[in-house]
């Protein structure tokens, strides 16, 4: 079973939204590299091999393979010279983070086997983009890589949302978070989720549009967003909604911190505290 970490067009119906998002941004005209042609290695693969086969058997895949992605919708290869600062950044953003509270051997065992590396955004026809995708824990794809830039902290913010969102599902499929989170907002989960605004889904208790479409996106969603903006822009954003949508919301970071400690012995401020450091430095 595929889940998906997908991004709301505010406006799901405004024309200058779907203006700014058109495919027409994508840049199509990249080479194919494909992954079953015969090809020598090159500097892209000795720095997969060296920084995550050997150390952590994560296989990277950047060369064109059909059978990796969507086959029904307009993809983009990535470019070659966004693949070693992307996967360089992934390391620095989101591995280092957890190895240094919890050692190799963690992200040796739990994460991903697999990045499959896309250039272009994955659009849906209800409005939304997919931004990353993964497989049963096994892969993760991410997509719209060719747009990468270091310096773009909201870019690389979100890409880092994307892989905190589906390794959270990760840790959630391996030891179950508790039964009362489902209880907090039961009412407000819906799958037209995209049709709900950011602040109508903080008015709700929802930490974003996403979170509603289910508890189990809901929980990792807190997460990801809690590891992401960090304590000071997590606080700044639940801060802001009403005394009722506060209340809601922390709620289930009391629940999402029990758990993580609990089950993983993370305590996942001390680990916001060393993302957002690692982003920080990452893309200065």
């Amino acid at each position: 079973m595929k889940k998906y970490i997908v991004a709301i067009l505010s406006v799901c119906f405004a024309a200058s939204v779907f203006t700014a998002c058109s495919k027409n941004d994508d840049n199509l005209d990249i080479p194919l590299m494909y992954e079953g042609d015969k090809y020598a290695k090159n500097a892209i693969d000795t720095f997969i091999i060296n920084e995550y086969i050997i150390p952590y058997n994560i296989s990277v895949k950047f060369r064109w393979d059909p059978f990796e992605v969507p086959t029904n919708k307009f993809l983009v290869p990535v470019k070659e010279d966004v693949v070693i600062p992307v996967m360089t950044i992934v390391k620095q953003i989101w591995i280092n983070p957890y190895e240094q509270m919890l050692g190799k051997g963690f992200i040796q065992k739990y994460a991903p086997k697999q990045y499959v590396l896309v250039g272009s955004a994955n659009y849906n026809n209800d409005g939304t983009i997919v931004l990353g995708e993964a497989e049963g824990g096994r892969k993760i794809t991410l997509y719209q890589l060719n747009k990468f830039d270091r310096k773009n902290v909201p870019f690389v913010k979100q890409m880092l949302h994307t892989i905190h969102h589906e390794f959270a599902h990760i840790l959630h499929q391996t030891i179950l978070y508790q039964r009362e989170y489902k209880q907090i907002t039961p009412g407000g989960y819906t799958a037209t989720w995209y049709n709900t605004s950011n602040a109508q889904a903080l008015a709700l208790g929802f930490i974003t549009p996403y979170a509603r479409s289910n508890s189990d996106e809901d929980f990792v969603e807190m997460i990801s967003t809690m590891l992401v903006e960090g304590k000071a822009g997590f606080d700044a954003i639940v801060n802001a909604q009403t005394p009722a949508a506060r209340d809601l919301l922390r709620r289930k970071e009391a629940l999402v911190s029990a758990y993580m400690l609990d089950k993983w012995k993370v305590d996942i401020y001390e680990l916001q505290t060393i993302t957002q450091a690692a982003i920080a430095q990452a893309t200065n």
